[in-house]
């Protein structure tokens, strides 16, 4: 009586390896966006002390901060993270700038303040980053310097 053979052929392995280099085809690319924008959320979290820092002087001064050392804080080149270079406040925004070999990203991201000129100084400030527009009937203030890809922001950014 002939004796059956127990396994996979060959055909059934390449169908299995075929299926894992589609799947990994697909997830690469994907995961390579994800760790990019993870790269860039470095500088919201950086940014959010910045952010405390202007909105007090505002309230205080009722006038945006001209620079890093109007607002009290640090040269830009000392205000940084693994991914951060440096954030400098100019004219109430802030810009932060990536490291060099972060380029790939884009090397700049621009928060900036929005208020409503209408009111006095002491009225709330909100923020806007990236290329998103200003809410209607606020004014942003600073210049948008901003050049990561819009696929590496979140949402509100874009």
């Amino acid at each position: 009586m002939p004796t059956k053979n127990h396994g996979f052929t060959l055909i059934e392995l390449m169908i299995v390896v075929a299926i894992i280099g589609i799947l990994a085809a697909v997830a690469i690319p994907a995961y390579t966006d994800y760790l990019k924008r993870a790269k860039v959320s470095e500088a919201f979290i950086l940014a959010s002390s910045l952010i405390t820092t202007i909105v007090d002087y505002y309230s205080y001064h009722g006038k945006l901060p001209q620079s890093n050392e109007a607002a009290d804080l640090p040269k830009p080149e000392n205000l940084g993270g693994q991914y951060v270079k440096s954030m400098q406040i100019e004219n109430g925004a802030i810009h932060v700038t990536f490291q060099e070999w972060q380029r790939d990203i884009g090397s700049k991201l621009t928060l900036r303040p929005a208020i409503v000129i209408t009111y006095p100084p002491t009225n709330a400030l909100t923020w806007v980053c990236g290329y998103a527009k200003a809410v209607k009937g606020m004014t942003l203030i600073g210049d948008n310097k901003t050049d990561i890809a819009p696929k590496y922001l979140p949402l509100n950014c874009r």
